[in-house]
């Protein structure tokens, strides 16, 4: 069974401002920084000490470790609750960015883990995005192994990216094998504003699939990455502030069910192991075109559009919502290429994910676009066309076929795409 909560979206306020700056000063916990030698590989780890009875092990994004995380970590050692953070980059001299972290041996963050365990402290393990996979197999590796020291309490996961890779849309999604191998409690913190929170339920599901208990937390108003995004959005710094807070109630949560099994979870079916992905610089063809789903939404004005009414033009289907930087970077790009070909027989649909009509409205006041815009409040149609990612397109054909698919943002008016679309038009 999951457990669901919310945070709500956070709001700026005196208190919140004291907090911030009472864990800038010098009065805050001190930061050590030590080295370990872990499987021959010498660790440099952040450690802010703390006099209680709990460890989190926090495993860097990513992107690297960042200042912004150093905060919470004082706050959590004032909380009483000490604080490790690894720098695997350093550790495994890798250059920081997507994927980064895939050469880092799960057995050698899991001997990382033992040596935490054996302070004698309840040790939990906090990651966020694709580390999430990491460190649910750093638990199996601690779990696996002789002689192994201490509790392990659980995991704190933040917006984890627990698929093998990213579909490019239409297609159906794989989990890494590592989550249905996992019966360590689990506490998931997930961003409203995310392509996660729609597929909240399936992660929960698949991680429960190997036994591990879990707990899912929504974060309203933010999105992934907000604790340690540099250029921080409306809201992020207040909801930065609350974390040590939230973290000290899942850590209690997670208590509940006393620490991971000491044995591990049978091992995982079929799925997709994690690796770097090619970049969506151009449209990709579906592997097997299929007829699109059924696609009857709202426009702005809240008149009903069908897709089926389309029938006969070349539709670009873009799922979007306006608190992601990739979706607003495209869109002047969507509508040139929207007016370069319209009289052709071609239309862009773009649904809006997740958001109210008032709130599009204000969007586009001062980016006032040439195609429809349509409505997809409850997400429905996100998942019914397998879409997994912001911003995710799909292109169909005169049949209304998908022919191509792509995640992520790029120039739509480009040469190479305007061929592309005009070939479509070009078929009988």
């Amino acid at each position: 069974m999951t457990r669901f909560y919310t945070a709500p979206a956070a709001h700026l306020c005196a208190s919140c401002l004291a907090l911030l700056v009472w864990l800038a000063s010098p009065a805050a916990a001190a930061l050590e920084t030590r080295g370990l030698l872990i499987g021959g590989v010498d660790v440099p780890v952040v450690i802010a000490e703390a006099q209680g009875t709990r460890l989190v092990l926090w495993l860097p994004p990513e992107d690297g470790p960042g200042p912004r995380q150093l905060p919470t970590a004082r706050a959590l050692a004032e909380a009483g609750i000490e604080v490790w953070m690894p720098d695997l980059h350093t550790g495994w001299f890798l250059a920081p960015g997507g994927y980064s972290l895939a050469d880092v041996p799960a057995e050698a963050v899991g001997a990382l883990l033992d040596a935490a365990a054996a302070t004698g402290k309840r040790v939990y393990v906090l990651a966020g995005g694709r580390t999430g996979q990491l460190a649910l197999a750093a638990a199996r590796a601690w779990q696996s192994q002789p002689g192994r020291r201490g509790e392990l309490g659980g995991l704190v996961l933040l917006y984890p990216k627990l698929y093998g890779r990213t579909p490019q849309g239409g297609e159906d999604a794989h989990f890494a094998p590592i989550v249905r191998a996992t019966n360590a409690p689990v506490f998931v913190m997930q961003p409203e504003n995310s392509s996660g929170w729609w597929r909240i339920a399936d992660v929960a599901g698949a991680l429960q699939t190997g036994g591990a208990p879990v707990y899912v937390q929504k974060l309203a108003g933010v999105s992934d990455g907000f604790e340690v995004r540099d250029a921080t959005r409306p809201g992020e710094p207040e909801m930065t502030g609350r974390l040590p807070a939230m973290l000290g109630r899942a850590l209690a949560l997670l208590d509940a069910y006393g620490p991971a099994p000491s044995a591990v979870a049978a091992p995982a079916g079929p799925g997709e192991a994690s690796g770097a992905e090619a970049g969506a610089e151009l449209l990709r063809p579906v592997r097997e075109p299929f007829a699109a789903p059924p696609l009857a939404l709202p426009d702005l004005a809240g008149q009903p559009v069908d897709l089926a009414a389309l029938r006969g033009q070349v539709v670009l289907v873009n799922f979007w919502a306006t608190w992601c930087p990739p979706c607003v970077e495209e869109i002047p790009s969507l509508d040139r290429l929207h007016a370069q070909l319209a009289a052709h027989g071609f239309t862009v649909l773009a649904v809006d994910v997740g958001e109210d009509r008032a709130t599009v409205e204000r969007f586009l006041a001062d980016r006032p676009v040439r195609f429809p815009v349509l409505l997809d409040p409850e997400g429905g149609s996100f998942k019914a066309w397998k879409a997994y990612a912001f911003p995710t397109s799909v292109l169909l054909d005169r049949a209304h076929r998908a022919r191509y698919a792509v995640y992520g943002a790029f120039a739509w008016d480009s040469p190479e795409v305007v061929r592309t679309v005009r070939a479509l038009l070009e078929e009988p």
